[in-house]
């Protein structure tokens, strides 16, 4: 299963154009301004449209959020799938998305905040669980005819989310943990909450960590390899 969709129609690609602007705006704006100081009528000066084009896009600035966490998702779950048939390896796919999130959130206590405040909303919760079951079903099938009934899968996913969610809150709140030594940890979690059977942990941090540290993975329209020139700005405010 991929989240690539067919080809759009031309009014299809000017509202993903118009989609993307306003994201790409208050991403900005929740990164220099915080997420709670930033207004939707901040995000419709930013962005140079009229009011009502965004509310016909976006309810609110919660949902915007949610647009560019669940949006990098994706990015996250297409470049794991690249991983899953270049490799074959259900394990390394399974952590990507956890990885990438957990290196940016390593990287920028500010973009660790907002991934951090993306995890607060249980709808988005449930999204992402959504997401990332369907997903894994259609990439690592026999998971869940091996290891878990649904409904454990299910909570297993929810579990591990979380966990994801709580680290990037601490390295929001100023924690200096190693990233690797913190994505061991996730993973070992993951591998007795899911049963999954051992294999070789740090291999597997060494590897995620150089696809996520010098892949062309991105979010809203910048590589995480090119986050130097963001923490650059953090630093110099």
């Amino acid at each position: 299963m991929s989240y690539r969709r067919d080809s759009p129609t031309p009014s299809q690609i000017k509202r993903e154009e118009a989609r993307r602007k306003i994201m790409a705006a208050a991403l900005k704006l929740f990164y220099t301004k915080g997420y709670e100081n930033t207004t939707t009528r901040d995000i419709v000066r930013e962005t140079g449209i009229l009011n009502g084009s965004l509310y016909n896009r976006f309810k609110n600035k919660d949902e915007i959020l949610f647009s560019i966490v669940s949006d990098a998702l994706v990015s996250f779950l297409n470049e794991s799938e690249k991983l899953m048939n270049n490799e074959k390896d259900p394990i390394k796919s399974m952590a990507l998305p956890m990885a990438a999130e957990l290196y940016i959130a390593s990287r920028s206590e500010n973009i660790a905040g907002l991934v951090y405040q993306a995890h607060q909303s249980w709808d988005a919760i449930e999204q992402f669980v959504d997401m990332y079951r369907n997903w894994l079903k259609s990439v690592w099938e026999e998971l869940f005819h091996k290891y878990l009934d649904e409904e454990a899968f299910r909570l297993s996913l929810i579990t591990v989310i979380g966990a994801v969610g709580n680290l990037c809150g601490a390295y929001a709140h100023g924690s200096k943990a190693d990233y690797r030594q913190v994505l061991e940890g996730l993973i070992r979690t993951a591998s007795v909450t899911f049963n999954l059977p051992s294999f070789e942990v740090r291999k597997a941090v060494d590897d995620l960590a150089q696809l996520v540290e010098h892949g062309d993975i991105t979010i809203c329209g910048f590589r995480i390899s090119d986050l130097d020139a963001i923490i650059a700005q953090e630093q110099n405010e």
